[in-house]
């Protein structure tokens, strides 16, 4: 598949990638880094998606720029709680509402550049401090699952309603690859500071958020399935992959060594876990075999007589370097920053907004979303059922099942490459 930039566009793209401030959002300026900012993440998509050589994770870790990321996404979602508001409120009727799409568009583009490159370890070892922002971000978005759906454009609908529309159904897709987002951190909490696992178990208790996220299955809507960004016609038994992303990170929290040290099982929690076991049904577990042995512990967890509470480890206060900075940057001048953004956001200039369209319809390539698009699809190198895990050697062929991937290993060991 063909590279959307050349390795060394690449290179000074990352290279020169900075925080932007809060007041130079929508600005002529502001539009190239988020064309530039779209073009990385398309990129990275084709890297991961044909197999090659990840440029665009490796330079974002070598330049260590990931973090640049975690600040725009942190960035947007105050901007829209705090500015978007305002500007409604001085131009309710805005004639045209394609920059402040942008804008809300721009916080989608990182979290998806997030979720594509913390799937490698190596990434989240450069997180360092900011992980506790992504952490707290990730959660927030997450929470959104249990009430923001996704919704159709009304007959007559005005542009406050159109924008505001946008604005959900982006948080419902941010929302879903926080799931992912949430599964790599916890992967790798040995490689983050130490504070990050007690946020997970304590400050944020995952476990029952994702619980709760489980029994709504937001991932589902009148016999559909959401995977890679579109609503897909579901079969009643296929694991999606947001499902998918909720049950491994449940797996990787309950099961691991230290959870009986950090997660300290009161009647409360034991409740809302029982909730998962009806869950489990038996074409689950055909799809997803390692929640077998998560099964077993909820069952063992069902029947344990409540033990006394112990002492729960040290909880350190969390310290959101990168969202406290925005917010002590902005002092709190909402209503004067959009004032000052008012013409820049819901711009009528036609001149202006052709200017604009022009340079961004480089950054949103369709066709190659089209070429991409089959490789949401994923089907089992064995059964040919569709497939949710990959090979972690050679990251090339895909199964259902772990059971399907130990029967197809004499077939793939000549080809899987460590």
């Amino acid at each position: 598949m063909d590279s959307v930039l050349l390795p060394s566009e690449i290179d000074i793209f990352i290279d020169t990638m900075t925080p932007q401030k809060m007041k130079d959002i929508a600005t002529p300026q502001w539009l190239d880094w988020h064309q530039r900012l779209q073009r990385l993440n398309q990129e990275a998509l084709v890297e991961a998606s044909a197999v090659k050589e990840e440029h665009v994770k490796e330079t974002l870790v070598t330049y260590g720029k990931v973090k640049v990321l975690i600040h725009e996404a942190i960035l947007i979602s105050i901007w829209k709680q705090k500015i978007l508001p305002q500007l409604f409120k001085l131009e309710p009727s805005p004639e045209s509402t394609f920059i402040g799409y942008t804008i809300l568009y721009h916080e989608a583009v990182c979290v998806a550049l997030l979720e594509l490159v913390l799937y490698h370890p190596s990434c989240c070892e450069t997180l360092e401090d900011s992980a506790a922002d992504l952490l707290d971000y990730a959660y927030g978005a997450a929470s959104q699952l249990l009430s923001v759906k996704q919704v159709e454009p009304e007959a007559q609908e005005n542009t406050e309603k159109e924008l505001l529309r946008q604005k959900n159904n982006l948080s419902f897709d941010i929302g879903i690859r926080s799931l992912a987002i949430i599964r790599y951190l916890t992967e790798n909490l040995d490689r983050l500071p130490f504070s990050i696992t007690s946020q997970v178990y304590t400050t944020y208790d995952i476990p029952v958020l994702f619980t709760e996220i489980l029994c709504v299955a937001p991932w589902l809507k009148d016999e559909k399935i959401y995977s890679g960004g579109t609503w897909k016609v579901w079969d009643n038994e296929q694991l999606g992959q947001a499902e998918a992303q909720v049950w491994l990170t449940l797996r990787q929290l309950l099961l691991d060594p230290e959870c009986p040290k950090r997660y300290n099982l009161t009647e409360t929690r034991r409740n809302q876990l029982a909730k998962l076991l009806p869950l489990m049904r038996p074409t689950l577990l055909d799809q997803l075999s390692p929640l077998i042995e998560l099964n077993h512990w909820l069952h063992r967890v069902g029947v344990m007589e409540q033990s006394a509470a112990s002492t729960g480890p040290l909880l350190l206060e969390t310290v959101l370097g990168l969202k406290d900075n925005i917010l002590k940057e902005c002092g709190g001048k909402w209503k004067k920053l959009a004032q000052k953004q008012l013409p820049l956001v819901f711009n009528n200039d036609k001149e202006a907004l052709q200017e604009a369209a022009r340079k961004l319809s480089v950054a949103y390539n369709t066709d190659l979303l089209e070429k991409l698009e089959v490789k949401d699809q994923a089907t089992c190198a064995q059964c040919g059922k569709g497939a949710i895990q990959r090979c972690s050697k050679c990251k090339k062929s895909w199964y259902c099942s772990r059971a399907c991937q130990v029967t197809h290993w004499p077939q793939h060991k000549e080809e899987c490459k460590c």
